[in-house]
């Protein structure tokens, strides 16, 4: 640590208030309550959503938040997402609180450390992750020691340093976030260019296509889910694999494996299905095509497509079945509200352009070839996202061991990426 740098406990430097209670008693005030949805990954305050509420008197007289205060997440978080986030509150002319799953940090003594400095730094320890090691779990809830919490150690050079070294993290940061806004533009554009390579590839099929609905190419079959279904999970490990829809991503084509396995007795209340059987999605994430890798049974929430025709290959209907054409008709046939799912018998009225079996190799042959360079770009720029997060971790660590100068920043910062379309 520098010359003329000292240390001292977070508890020392600071007071800390518990989140507020609404109270029973008049008379009453209305109030915006700063609640964890309103923690940025970025450790900045998100206002879109603040709720208001009527709140007693007294209890926000003891709870009000001040200019400069920061409000930490003490209970909630998960498995992706440790409790401990520490956000800003940089307003002054408004009636706000803070929610009974956060504890407002206030410093004592703002000749010797300002609050921005001292909010750069629990941000930093966040993402270090040192709160992690301070996690404690409570039916399901993640709640953060304290005492802990309250001993780490701060760095205090004098406070001009301080101010500097704000103003250098918050230029080189403004840079990280216009390099990761136009590297996930540039994620998005890559994607998009294959759905609208796959939209112009599909409508060009050549004479002799033909248009025949699912009925006529497929037997199409819904899984069954055996209830209640913790009476059939086993962690033997002969059990069967039990495939959910969580068990797909998004971004795969394939189910490789997963997350349960059910007894015999539940096998025979389900529906078995084998590798490479085509599986459809018909509730939640509707109208989604996977290709099986693995056997199983499948949730009810699935619809299996097996051949009947033998008019068509099978990565041919997966790529129209995740189609923006298709999907336009699985729209327009899904029921429900809250929870849209598709009926079985509606499904075998979706329409699929058919080309002859050559053709449709041809098609599949080029889809997988642009898939595989859009893969690549994908690939490219999810590293470079990961690689901003891990240069913000490395400016924190530096500015906070005393060797962070405006000239290493500069030298730093990230170039701006260009878009790919």
């Amino acid at each position: 640590m520098r010359e003329g740098w000292r240390t001292a406990k977070l508890a020392d430097l600071c007071e800390f208030r518990n989140g507020l209670w609404k109270g029973k008693k008049p008379p009453y005030v209305h109030v915006g309550v700063i609640r964890n949805t309103n923690f940025r990954a970025d450790g900045s305050l998100d206002d879109s959503d603040i709720a208001y509420l009527d709140v007693e008197q007294k209890q926000f007289e003891k709870r009000s938040l001040q200019y400069g205060d920061l409000i930490l997440e003490k209970s909630g978080g998960g498995p992706k997402q440790p409790v401990g986030r520490v956000v800003l509150f940089d307003k002054e002319d408004a009636l706000y609180s803070f929610s009974n799953f956060t504890s407002v940090i206030r410093v004592l003594d703002s000749s010797h450390l300002d609050f921005n400095y001292l909010h750069r730094v629990l941000y930093w320890y966040y993402l270090s992750g040192a709160t992690e090691m301070m996690q404690r779990r409570s039916t399901g809830i993640r709640n953060l020691d304290f005492g802990a919490y309250k001993a780490l150690d701060i760095p205090l050079p004098p406070l001009p340093e301080q101010k500097r070294i704000v103003a250098i993290l918050d230029e080189a940061f403004a840079g990280i976030a216009t390099a990761v806004a136009n590297t996930e533009k540039n994620l998005a554009n890559a994607r998009e260019l294959f759905e609208s390579y796959l939209s112009t590839t599909l409508s060009r099929q050549g004479e002799g296509c033909a248009t025949r609905t699912l009925d006529e190419l497929c037997s199409i079959a819904r899984g069954g889910s055996p209830r209640p279904i913790r009476a059939f999970l086993t962690n033997d490990p002969g059990g069967i694999n039990w495939i959910k829809i969580s068990d797909a991503t998004a971004s795969s084509k394939y189910i490789y494996e997963t997350k349960k396995k059910i007894n015999p007795e539940g096998v025979k209340r389900s529906r078995m299905v084998n590798e490479g059987d085509l599986l459809l999605s018909n509730s939640m994430s509707f109208g989604r095509p996977y290709i099986m890798k693995t056997s199983g049974c499948i949730h009810d929430g699935w619809l299996v497509l097996s051949d009947k025709s033998g008019l068509y290959e099978k990565e041919y209907l997966y790529h129209y079945l995740g189609s923006s054409d298709a999907y336009r008709q699985f729209d327009s046939r899904a029921s429900g509200s809250t929870v849209r799912n598709l009926n079985i018998d509606l499904v075998r009225t979706v329409s699929v352009p058919l080309p002859s079996l050559d053709t449709q190799r041809e098609i599949v042959e080029a889809l997988e070839d642009f898939a595989a360079e859009c893969d690549r770009l994908e690939s490219i720029y999810q590293q470079k996202l990961g690689a901003f997060g891990e240069l913000k971790q490395s400016l924190l660590q530096k500015a906070f061991c005393g060797e962070l100068t405006a000239g290493k920043v500069g030298a730093s910062q990230p170039h701006e990426e260009t878009s790919v379309a």
